[in-house]
Order: structure tokens, then C-alpha cells, then sequence
């Protein structure tokens, strides 16, 4: 992968990551509380989180497999 291809991923990483932080870093009050927005929120976040850690992992693996002579 190279750095065009990893700015890009991450751009789309982020631009889907920046709804639920708005909705996040908007809480009235100015302090966190755990609203079922803000629960369900953090959920999806954390779910984009695991599943780009999970995909790039994976991609990895592939790079090298392919590296070391072909998957089996």
C-alpha cells in the first residue's frame, strides 16, 4: 500500500467517523452524559474502529503472504 493509498483510506475513515463525533462533542452542557444517542454513538464508533484495524490487518497478511510466494 502506498502513502497515496493510505491517505486516501484514512480520508474515508475519517469523513465516516465525523457524524457520530459531531453528535458526540455536541452533548448540551458541555460535559459527556450517557444518552442512548451518545451510547449508540460510541457503539458505532468503536465497531468503525475494530472493523479498520481488522481490514488493514488482513490486507497486511495478504501483502506478506504474497511477498513470501502466493496464499495457500
Amino acid at each position: 500500500m502506498d502513502s497515496t493509498s493510505i491517505v486516501k483510506a484514512v480520508g474515508v475513515e475519517v469523513a465516516k467517523a465525523s457524524p457520530p463525533v459531531t453528535v458526540a462533542a455536541n452533548q448540551p452542557g458541555g460535559f459527556f452524559s450517557w444518552s442512548p444517542i451518545t451510547t449508540l454513538t460510541c457503539v458505532y464508533l468503536v465497531l468503525q474502529i475494530a472493523y479498520l484495524a481488522w481490514k488493514w490487518q488482513n490486507e497486511r497478511a495478504d501483502r506478506n503472504a504474497e511477498r513470501v510466494g502466493g496464499r495457500p
